[in-house]
């Protein structure tokens, strides 16, 4: 009797799938506010989440916005 061989295809696919299936982290009810008190032209991220720590939420970023013109604004992040 010869032993059936899993091809490489199958096999990443079975060795990745519980990868698949977690949730992932980003997963939750997330509330994203806009920072009130970071008001810059120029967002960086470090100052950006120094900002939303003192506001009191534990993530901050810069993210670009579709306003005229296109601006590069400061996020925070909490969980609802």
């Amino acid at each position: 009797m010869e032993v059936s061989k899993i091809k490489m295809p199958g096999l990443c696919l079975l060795l990745l799938m519980p990868l698949l299936l977690l949730p992932g982290s980003e997963s939750g009810d997330y509330c994203k506010v806009l920072s009130k008190t970071y008001t810059t032209f120029h967002c960086t991220d470090n100052p950006c989440a120094e900002h939303c720590r003192n506001e009191g939420f534990p993530r901050g970023w810069c993210e670009f916005v579709s306003l005229e013109p296109l601006a590069l604004v400061c996020f925070c992040r909490k969980p609802c």
